[in-house]
């Protein structure tokens, strides 16, 4: 599949109360992947809730959860159940391989196994996560600016919706609009209308100050910026400066919008989840909260952040 696009490193969570096994499956593995280390079931289902996690390699007899309890707290969780879990046993019966693969298991490993046998089976597994992967970025990718699409947006904000509640923290977000579009597209033609998308695309994506914050085309000429970890005063230090840079991008305005350049509007909104069963507030309402305040800066003149 030739998409132009190059999957980050996959991150592999090593889970073991045996700092010897842990010492020795990070020289095997970090070579290939990022690697996460938890010494207990517990704490590598909340590793896996909370990051990045591509593939988890476990203990079957990890304390306080077992490998085939993690299985099913990973598994019966909607932000968890896609990743795989290896679970490598230290004296391997049919019984407990059953019982481990039922529990939602990918595979099911005795520690005796040679580790370049090991080694290929994490790889095997591995690959199969990563072929996903791309398949999932083809499809949740903008294909004219690079950006994720409203499909991913949704699928992020969601995730970092339910992490903000468990952690307590605000989440930001930007709403952002270019200024007079359809007078540019009537002006210059659509295909000059792409190359400004792309090249105001490319500066929200260049706006991102933490790995975490997530850029995407919202539609039309409408895009988001994300922010978790950040407060509103956060999120609009952020517009503030993305205002600044796609004025620096010169790009010529319609004659009739009243500037010399193309400019955007942004509207800041920030919000601290929390659970609460009888207010059932969505992620939505952060994105509405951020439209509303877009509507605001364009009627107050635009160029401007609200």
């Amino acid at each position: 599949m030739t998409t132009g696009y190059t999957l980050p490193r996959s991150t592999l969570l090593l889970v073991d109360a045996d700092k010897q096994q842990i010492a020795t499956l990070r020289r095997m593995f970090s070579h290939e992947y990022n690697i996460e280390v938890a010494q207990d079931g517990k704490h590598a289902a909340n590793s896996a809730f909370d990051m990045d996690i591509d593939l988890i390699l476990c203990a079957v007899n990890s304390p306080l959860i077992s490998g085939s309890e993690l299985c099913a707290l990973v598994k019966n969780n909607p932000i968890t159940r896609h990743i795989p879990i290896i679970l490598l046993a230290d004296n391997a019966t049919a019984d407990e391989e059953q019982m481990c693969l039922e529990a939602g298991a990918i595979d099911y490993i005795s520690r005796a196994t040679l580790p370049p046998i090991l080694l290929s089976r994490v790889r095997n597994h591995m690959g199969l996560v990563e072929h996903q992967k791309m398949l999932e970025h083809v499809s949740s990718t903008d294909g004219l600016t690079g950006l994720a699409n409203r499909m991913q947006l949704d699928t992020t904000l969601n995730r970092v919706w339910h992490a903000a509640i468990r952690a307590g923290h605000s989440i930001g977000l930007l709403m952002i609009d270019i200024d007079h579009f359809k007078f540019y597209n009537d002006e210059f033609g659509h295909i000059q209308g792409d190359e400004c998308l792309k090249l105001v695309a490319s500066t929200i994506a260049k706006s991102k100050y933490r790995e975490e914050d997530f850029a995407a085309r919202y539609g039309g000429e409408e895009f988001v910026l994300l922010l978790p970890y950040t407060t509103l005063d956060g999120a609009k230090k952020v517009a503030k400066a993305l205002l600044k840079n796609i004025r620096q991008l010169k790009i010529p305005a319609p004659s009739r919008a009243g500037s010399d350049r193309v400019t955007v509007s942004v509207g800041v909104a920030a919000m601290s989840p929390k659970f609460d069963p009888l207010q059932n507030i969505s992620p939505m309402e952060l994105i509405n909260q951020a439209d509303m305040q877009l509507f605001k800066a364009k009627r107050a003149g635009r160029d401007r952040l609200c």
